[in-house]
């Protein structure tokens, strides 16, 4: 039996996927410590790879950064 995929509001606007999380992890060095600390960063893809946000420090921001990614892309100037 096949299922219909659900549309997303949401899902890239190319595929109708919803986004996946990509992580990755960068350091920031401190002078007055002396010290380096690794931080985890995020940004929102499409699985498929159409669309990706920038990176950010935390999910939220990079959540909130996807829709507007989409937004504009489905605003009718753009295309």
């Amino acid at each position: 039996m096949w299922f219909k995929r659900e549309y997303s509001e949401y899902g890239c606007p190319m595929c109708g996927r919803l986004p996946v999380l990509a992580e990755g992890q960068t350091e920031k060095y401190y002078e007055t410590l002396k010290a380096v600390k690794t931080i985890t960063i995020y940004r929102l893809q499409c699985p498929r790879k159409h669309l990706s946000t920038n990176w950010y420090s935390d999910l939220g921001s990079a959540s909130i950064n996807w829709k507007h990614v989409v937004d504009e892309y489905k605003r009718e100037d753009t295309k």
